[in-house]
């Protein structure tokens, strides 16, 4: 790491707040590409002016919440600007998968500054249950893809032990 990185990333601590300051750094998306770009210019543009986040798929995008309850599990799921046309959603197991493409809403303009994702993406969420996929219901509201199904309370059968 050269002299200006470093006087870069000290800029960056003056900035951060919060105890935990080395590990809300490193979890950040900006810190992993100005890690791994020698190029860098900003911690939001790359070399050509575009978002690094841009055209790059991310594992913390889409961002979502997995809520239990003891009848029923909700996955919400964070889907900015996104249609429900260019969403996909399958199940194997208990791995829940979505995958789909966030467009930019103007596509014909030169993009100056953006910290928005555009471009492919795909996730895979762990379920905390099995479940079979005509058991789930997924609904798209106000940008959210909300997941949800009843849980499978069978407490089986006893055996007895001779």
């Amino acid at each position: 790491m050269d002299m200006d990185k470093l006087k870069q990333w000290l800029e960056l601590a003056k900035n951060m707040q919060g105890s935990d300051f080395w590990s809300n750094v490193f979890d950040q998306e900006f810190a992993k590409q100005f890690i791994n770009d020698e190029q860098f210019n900003s911690p939001f543009t790359n070399t050509t002016g575009q978002s690094f986040r841009e055209g790059q798929t991310s594992k913390s995008f889409p961002i979502i919440d997995i809520l239990e309850g003891e009848e029923e599990v909700f996955v919400i799921i964070e889907l900015p600007g996104i249609i429900k046309e260019n969403i996909q959603l399958g199940l194997n197991g208990n791995v829940l998968s979505i995958k789909g493409k966030a467009v930019p809403v103007h596509p014909h303009l030169h993009t100056a500054y953006s910290e928005r994702f555009y471009g492919d993406f795909q996730r895979q969420i762990t379920l905390p249950d099995h479940v079979n996929p005509s058991e789930i219901n997924a609904k798209f509201w106000n940008g959210l893809l909300i997941v949800r199904y009843k849980r499978n309370n069978m407490k089986g059968e006893i055996i007895p032990i001779e």
